[in-house]
């Protein structure tokens, strides 16, 4: 029965997506953009969880330069962030590549193109910053084969849904699930020079290497370092980042310098610290864009924040 509900759950999610799909072909794409907006800020007072854990995390991270006012404001922006990603997803799917390169300009592409010159591939280092939905998006638009590692269901008519949403806008999917199979997959894309796409910044609960971030401590996942080090493919930090004016703007920096000393444990440990590292810095630079709810610190108590809901006052 619960299985049933499940698939049935699927099938009505997938049906709503592909409705809306449909309307994104016949009405203003403004439209859309202003009920993200204001779905998003009706949102961000219904959605109790996201509002107290967002504001608690960014008030942990931030609260010494940030007041609450301008927590709940950035948490506020994360959530339109948000929202509005999945209507430019809609968007990309009626979009050619050609169109999409003229929207979207691209700074630092000479940092990939280095790393491809290696032909071992590329690991892209990415998070839930901006319009991560978009990124194998964008280098498939310049011609870049482009794979992007998922943690959903291969099976399911959502997950097949999606899958194919994805190749559509020219991102191949490698399942997180399961991990030996995954293992093989990116291995076989690196070598052939390809990108892979690996999000890094899931700080959640379980097991991983535990490392600084904003002054506190989480359980990174070891799998980038892993990855990087096993295959010898670059691992380069790229992420697309919404500009003041609401558009598009694909980053690519330079390579993350690896330790590789021959103790396996020891660089993993390292090069993990080091993406953190990257991580804090670039959600620094833009934290109206990432997703506040995707931490939990782990060992440091939460303090005075911890059991209460700070006070916030409307924002903009």
């Amino acid at each position: 029965m619960r299985r049933l509900v499940k698939n049935l759950t699927q099938i009505a999610a997938g049906f709503g997506l592909n409705l809306g799909l449909l309307s994104i072909k016949i009405l203003p794409r403004r439209l859309f953009l202003f009920l993200a907006q204001a779905a998003a800020d009706l949102g961000f007072y219904l959605f109790h969880r996201f509002r107290t854990r967002s504001i608690r995390n960014l008030t942990l991270a931030l609260g010494d330069q940030l007041d609450a006012r301008q927590i709940a404001s950035t948490v506020r922006s994360s959530l339109r962030n948000f929202f509005r990603d999945f209507v430019e997803t809609g968007f990309a799917l009626e979009t050619a590549p050609e169109k999409i390169r003229t929207e979207i300009p691209v700074l630092g592409r000479a940092h990939l193109e280095a790393a491809l010159a290696k032909r071992k591939g590329a690991i892209a280092l990415s998070a839930h910053l901006g319009n991560f939905f978009l990124v194998g998006t964008r280098l498939s638009a310049e011609g870049y084969v482009t794979s992007v590692l998922v943690n959903q269901p291969a099976n399911g008519y959502f997950g097949h849904l999606m899958d194919r949403w994805r190749l559509r806008l020219g991102q191949r999917t490698i399942h997180a699930r399961p991990r030996r199979l995954a293992f093989r997959n990116l291995v076989r894309a690196l070598r052939r020079n390809e990108i892979t796409i690996v999000i890094a910044d899931e700080y959640r609960s379980g097991s991983g290497v535990l490392v600084p971030f904003f002054g506190r401590t989480v359980a990174a996942r070891r799998g980038p370092a892993t990855l990087a080090l096993r295959t010898g493919a670059p691992l380069v930090p790229i992420y697309l980042i919404r500009r003041p004016d609401g558009e598009l703007k694909l980053i690519i920096e330079p390579e993350i310098e690896l330790t590789k000393s021959g103790a396996i444990k020891a660089d993993v440990r390292e090069n993990t610290l080091r993406i953190a590292e990257w991580l804090e810095k670039t959600v620094s630079a833009y934290p109206g864009q990432w997703n506040w709810m995707n931490v939990r610190w782990r060992g440091a108590a939460l303090g005075a924040v911890a059991g209460k809901e700070p006070r916030y006052q409307g924002s903009t």
